[in-house]
């Protein structure tokens, strides 16, 4: 009897290694428009590609991307069981198929939100993968440029935003509820901490603020933090100048003990992202990105402290935090970034509390912004 299982069981493990080592690759698919109401603009359909590929100890990994939105998330995981395909978002959101017997087409179901929607995934070459349109395919500013704002509107923001809402990464400064204190941060990197002086609407009024480079290409954030700070000069006629203070900071090191954070493959990656997913009473992150750009996501939420990076580590970096305590409940900014810094000490990283001199702005003047 052990003579005929064993060469059974080889031959299903011999099956499931073939399938791992031929499913890496691009696969592409269309969520039907009427069926999931999340289609593109054009109404052709909401177009999705997943990238698989094989980790080093041979098991999957991948990343999803949705072609219209411009938006990329790593995968939860990634299977293959004989012919039997599954690609987890999250919990509740996945896929499930089947491989063809040629093994370029997977036939199966999209799940989101207990709904579940027929996808078909094709296998996709070097000429038939689709290409991200808007800003994200763009070709980069000249490294030499000197870009600025060439339209600017500037309008005043609802009284009861809380929170400014921007994206760095865009060609466009598209955003609402920017105070002057928020646009002085985003041109000088700062804290708000870091910004001394100034008269009190500073920090009380708000502005909603689209504004277009007059430079083709996409702007790194370098230059789009100058091209805030010329907006500042010429719309709110600031002046200002910069000096040093000694300031209670976490320096983010590197656990001697523990492994370091792994580089983020650029074919598997290419853009920065993170995706969250509960486990149990956990929230498990999962980020792809520069270490200051790990700074950020911690200080967005942990107020009481600052961040400074004494890791060494340059590149992007694919870091996954298990993040106990905030998956339930309303825990306070404080509370998720005490959580978050746990969870970083857990994921290979040690900080060290210290004082450390910081860069502060000292406001000299400012005038609200000039009309559009």
């Amino acid at each position: 009897m052990k003579r005929a299982i064993l060469p059974v069981v080889f031959f299903f493990l011999t099956v499931a290694t073939l399938h791992a080592q031929t499913i890496a690759g691009f696969w592409q698919g269309t969520l039907p428009a009427a069926a999931s109401g999340q289609g593109s603009a054009g109404g052709a359909g909401l177009r999705i590609v997943f990238h698989i590929d094989k980790k080093p100890d041979g098991s999957l990994r991948g990343v999803m991307a949705m072609i219209d939105r411009g938006n990329t998330m790593p995968l939860m995981s990634a299977t293959l069981y004989a012919l039997n395909v599954t690609f987890a978002v999250s919990e509740e959101v996945n896929f499930r198929g089947k491989l063809s017997a040629d093994r370029n087409s997977i036939a199966g179901t999209w799940t989101q939100g207990g709904q579940s929607l027929p996808l078909t995934l094709s296998l996709a070459t070097a000429d038939t993968l689709w290409k991200r349109e808007g800003p994200e395919a763009l070709p980069p500013m000249a490294a030499d440029a000197d870009p600025a704002y060439e339209v600017a509107t500037i309008k005043p923001g609802a009284f009861d935003e809380q929170h400014s809402i921007y994206n760095l990464h865009g060609r466009d400064l598209n955003g609402t509820g920017f105070t002057a204190t928020e646009l002085i941060k985003i041109a000088y990197n700062v804290r708000g901490r870091q910004v001394i002086g100034g008269p009190p609407w500073l920090n009380q009024t708000h502005y909603d603020i689209v504004a277009k480079p007059d430079t083709p290409g996409q702007p790194s954030e370098a230059q789009t933090r100058l091209m805030v700070h010329k907006l500042l000069t010429e719309r709110f006629h600031l002046t200002s100048h910069t000096s040093h203070q000694d300031f209670p900071v976490l320096a983010l090191t590197l656990d001697p003990r523990s492994p370091r954070p792994a580089l983020s493959d650029p074919k598997l990656n290419p853009n920065h992202s993170m995706s969250a997913r509960r486990d149990g009473d956990d929230m498990v992150i999962e980020f792809t990105g520069t270490i200051h750009d790990f700074i950020g996501l911690i200080m967005n939420t942990f107020q009481s402290r600052q961040l400074v990076d004494e890791t060494g580590l340059t590149g992007v970096y694919d870091i996954t935090l298990r993040v106990a305590g905030i998956a339930q409940g309303h825990p306070s900014d404080d509370d998720v970034g005490n959580a978050l810094v746990v969870a970083a000490e857990h994921a290979g990283f040690k900080l060290v509390s210290k004082k450390a001199p910081l860069t502060v702005v000292v406001v000299d003047h400012i005038d609200p912004p000039t009309p559009n």
